[in-house]
């Protein structure tokens, strides 16, 4: 990756984790190791003190999106190295009036948690602004970095997300089996490339919002026009019975084509 100072970064990390009941995950982040892109994050040179004023656990760093669990603790181990955080994921009951109809959001919480008890998860990915590193020859040692946000993620550079994103852009498949063969193959894919894949997954989920209202928009449309239908025709005008009394008369089909934005 490259560093610019003040500016977001994100690690993918492989984690250790272990259920410690009552809802609650203990993560361990790794220690202090060198990544696949050459960088190493110093755990004494994290600062939280911001995170913790709002200390959510998103999913693929999707701040959008409502988080999947709260981290009710965050510390560093000096005698480790290490940094590690406690999340908490809410039962369906807590997050649903009715847990027979419980929503997919809640239904996701539930499942992430159990991913990462039974240990079918094991990565997680940080948002970080670096505040102060050195160059090595493999990357960057990075001594002192905020933490932003902590987020799951299946693998590093998911490749579902990226082949996704792509094709709801309608681009050719022939660029989504690149980037798949190039992580198969071992090929590795940089920092910076995985930034511009996660921005066009986010331009994919605004898109799709976009569609969403647009749609909402048109129904809106369609139900106003139909109670146009239900208003009363304007009285005669006596002094000229071709001309309404009201001048604000209307011509319906002009309407429907002044407002025709592919919706209606």
């Amino acid at each position: 990756m490259t560093l610019v100072k003040g500016q977001k970064s994100k690690q993918d990390i492989s984690v250790k984790t272990e259920d410690i009941g009552e809802r609650s995950v203990l993560f361990t982040i790794s220690k202090e190791v060198t990544d696949r892109d050459g960088d190493i994050l110093r755990a004494n040179g994290v600062d939280f003190a911001n995170y913790m004023k709002n200390p959510v656990f998103l999913s693929f760093h999707n701040s959008r999106e409502f988080p999947l669990g709260k981290v009710t603790k965050f510390w560093v181990e000096e005698s480790e190295k290490s940094v590690k955080a406690i999340v908490y994921f809410p039962t369906i009951e807590e997050l649903s009036t009715n847990p027979e109809q419980a929503s997919e959001k809640a239904k996701l919480v539930d499942f992430t948690y159990h991913c990462y008890k039974t240990g079918l998860l094991n990565a997680v990915s940080v948002g970080f602004i670096p505040l102060e590193w050195t160059e090595t020859k493999e990357g960057y040692d990075i001594t002192k970095w905020e933490l932003l946000e902590f987020s799951a993620v299946a693998v590093p550079a998911n490749q579902d997300a990226i082949a996704e994103a792509v094709k709801s852009f309608g681009l050719d498949n022939s660029v989504v089996k690149d980037f798949l063969t190039t992580e198969k193959s071992g090929r590795k894919i940089s920092a910076e490339t995985r930034a511009v894949l996660d921005n066009i997954k986010v331009c994919s989920d605004e898109l799709d919002e976009c569609r969403n209202a647009l749609e909402k928009c048109g129904k809106k449309l369609k139900e106003l026009l139909k109670e146009l239908d239900d208003v009363p025709a304007p009285e005669e005008n006596p002094d000229n019975p071709d001309e309404p009394d009201d001048d604000k008369s209307f011509n319906l089909e002009e309407i429907e084509n002044e407002f025709d934005l592919g919706l209606l």
